[in-house]
């Protein structure tokens, strides 16, 4: 039995235990983990609330130190996290050294952001004597304690030290996190480094905590205490929207941080197609099956033009998606849901479901190809809904004007993808503005899976992909959503 609430120090309390999944064998790992507790949520809450004023005036540079003595911790039990990692998501050794490298990579990125770029005052406007204008001065602080939710397809990067967690504390706010429960252990150890890092530090120890819990009572616990003053999330629009309607009752609203998927269409144009029908067919095969297609940037769905060019791009994509390896997915719940949503978008169009034959070990996905036309991708709102999972839409199109009506038809989705020449590119300035009132990234010639962490990206886009649109989960720019700005006037 794991005391695996950290606050401060480990909690061995909790009201009932549960355990994880280890996808690869089909079968519960043995190790138990406690659900939090009332009085361990109130330490919790109460830690955080204590430790704001102190942390929210700490200087960047030492936010930064932080951060970097993090990265020292996570690099010492590297081997240990790995081991887990695998175990309770079922992804390979090599996913988690890319995202490992990615988890540290983003610390690194923020603290050299904090020492070098970010600036606490934003302007200053001096005084003028002659009209008895008084100076200002406009800084950012920090907005408060951050809770966040730990994200199931990405045990490190968008989980426990992700980058909900890791803008919060350069911003200065203390975080709480739900741990996920389909990764308790790697929840744990990753919790565990962050707290013995700030132990060499001399923060307060409640800056940062961790709970657990594997119903949705801790949620609405957390999300509705007043001391709680913005909240992250990554997961499905349900997760999301409950969340959003559990704020929308408290008596102060505050904003709510949520990625909730995409199905991140793909707008094939005719010109460059036929000679680059190899490559694109091989790239965008991986791409909607690497890691059983559980990334928030996989292509769903794709508009293809109806000559025979766009006929043999289908073709080959999707002999090459059934050529590709299969995945176990994270857990049954996401398997079965993956499947079932397989079986729901062709009952709703009227279409051909190709999909990989032969029997499979339990939760390890069939992926699949689903061929349909524009006309029933526009009679239909749910058609476009995100299928997570190693599964993509091909609506075939004749005109111009039918992509535009596609885009008019869309909700608002992470990324785009367009490929097409340089001409074209010139020549459909209408349809990319268009686009780009409906996503939050556009990729050109290329695949939208690789959400680089660095400056100048933007991961986000107009509901239901993110509750708001002009923030940032990703990239140095994510820290603003966990700051405001106060004017001093003299």
């Amino acid at each position: 039995m794991f005391g695996n609430q950290i606050l401060g120090s480990v909690s061995y309390q909790g009201i009932r235990h549960f355990s994880s999944f280890d996808p690869t064998k089909n079968r519960e790992n043995s190790e138990h983990f406690l659900c939090a507790s009332d009085e361990e949520i109130e330490i919790a809450l109460q830690s955080a609330s204590i430790s704001f004023d102190s942390f929210a005036q700490s200087t960047p540079q030492k936010r930064s130190l932080l951060l970097l003595q993090i990265v020292a911790e996570l690099i010492e039990i590297q081997e240990n996290i790995k081991h887990i990692y695998c175990k309770e998501s079922g992804l390979s050794t090599d996913r988690f050294f890319i995202e490992f490298n990615r988890t540290i990579n983003q610390l690194r990125l923020f603290a050299s952001f904090l020492t070098n770029s970010y600036l606490e005052i934003q302007s200053e406007t001096p005084e003028n004597t002659d009209l008895s204008l008084p100076k200002l001065i406009k800084k950012r602080i920090g907005i408060g304690p951050v809770l966040v939710f730990g994200a199931s397809n990405f045990p490190l990067a968008y989980s426990t030290i992700g980058g909900d967690t890791v803008s919060a504390l350069a911003a200065g706010c203390p975080v709480i996190v739900k741990a996920h429960p389909f990764q308790p252990e790697t929840s744990y150890l990753v919790g565990n480094a962050i707290q013995k890092a700030i132990s060499k530090t001399d923060f307060h120890p409640g800056i940062f905590s961790q709970l657990f819990d594997d119903s949705y009572d801790l949620a609405k616990i957390l999300i509705q205490d007043s001391r709680v003053k913005a909240v992250g999330f990554t997961g499905s629009f349900s997760g999301g929207n409950a969340l959003l309607e559990l704020i929308n009752k408290r008596e102060e609203p505050i904003p709510l941080f949520a990625e909730m998927g995409s199905s991140n269409p793909v707008f094939i144009f005719p010109e460059l197609l036929k000679e680059k029908l190899d490559k694109w067919s091989t790239i965008f095969a991986k791409s909607i099956t690497n890691d059983a297609g559980q990334f928030c940037t996989k292509p769903g769905i794709f508009f293809v033009p109806t000559n025979s060019d766009g006929r043999e791009f289908v073709d080959l994509l999707t002999k090459k998606v059934l050529e590709e390896p299969s995945f176990t997915m994270l857990h049954p719940k996401i398997f079965n849901a993956f499947e079932a949503k397989k079986r729901e978008r062709l009952e709703e169009c009227s279409g051909e479901l190709i999909e990989k034959k032969g029997d499979l070990v339990p939760c390890m996905a069939k992926q699949a190809i689903l061929i349909s036309s524009i006309e029933s991708f526009l009679n239909s709102k749910s058609l476009q809904k995100e299928v997570f999972g190693p599964f993509a839409l091909i609506l075939y199109y004749s005109t111009k004007a039918e992509l535009a009506s596609a885009i008019d038809h869309l909700d608002g989705q992470l990324t785009a993808s367009i490929l097409l020449s340089d001409e074209e590119f010139v020549n459909n300035q209408d349809l990319i503005f268009k686009l780009s009132q409906k996503v939050g990234r556009i990729i050109k010639n290329g695949v939208p899976t690789g959400v680089r962490v660095c400056d100048n990206m933007h991961h986000g886009g107009p509901f239901p992909a993110t509750t708001d649109s002009r923030f940032t989960a990703v990239g140095t720019d994510s820290i603003h959503r966990f700051t405001r700005s106060v004017v001093f006037q003299n």
